[in-house]
């Protein structure tokens, strides 16, 4: 810890946001001639979360309470494409210490690209059960008032990274939604019945 000019400790300055915003300039690739955005050589898309908001509101209309399952099933699918290029280490991760690194890895992740921060706070691989919240999510935010929990998404993304992290069928329910007037969004994963 550095010292104040009186002699008295001062708590170290946290540099998260300055590391971050270094990582994402280094690892950010423009290309404007061909309309091309990467991020560590995948390429992306940058568009505000009112975008799939508006996917999943016009959804609702059409499909009503259906949208839920194609927004679910959408992220699981998400999930399983996104994580090939990670899918055989993460395979060979035991359901312990380690994959609670990924997780948290993961978390750091959606951070970085403006989800939220999600935090977890359950972790039971042998029992298939975890449970984790999203706290500051711009999803619930970008949606406005519900009735009831709005980020299936997320809860379908969950559930696909933990089916390809300990080879178990899975759920993932959203329990409390900041849209539906909760202070975070909360989630439990649990096996399949």
């Amino acid at each position: 810890m550095a010292r104040t000019t009186s002699g008295a400790l001062e708590a170290p300055r946290d540099k998260t946001d300055e590391i971050i915003t270094d990582f994402l300039v280094g690892n950010l690739r423009l290309d404007v001639r061909k309309g091309h955005v990467e991020l560590m050589g995948h390429r992306i898309m940058l568009f505000r979360f009112e975008f799939l908001v508006a996917v999943q509101k016009q959804l609702e209309e059409m499909i009503g309470d259906s949208a839920s399952s194609v927004m679910y099933l959408a992220g699981e699918r998400a999930a399983k494409e996104v994580l090939p290029a990670m899918s055989d280490r993460i395979r060979e991760v035991l359901p312990g210490r380690e994959s609670l690194v990924i997780l948290r890895s993961m978390s750091d992740v959606w951070a970085m690209i403006g989800v939220g921060r999600a935090t977890m706070t359950e972790f039971d691989p042998e029992e298939g059960r975890f449970a984790f919240k999203i706290e500051h999510g711009a999803y619930p935010a970008a949606y406005g008032r519900s009735l009831k929990p709005v980020c299936h998404m997320w809860a379908g993304w969950a559930a696909g990274v933990a089916k390809t992290m300990f080879a178990r069928d899975v759920v993932c329910e959203e329990d409390g939604c900041v849209a539906a007037g909760e202070d975070v969004c909360t989630f439990t994963i649990r096996p399949r019945p």
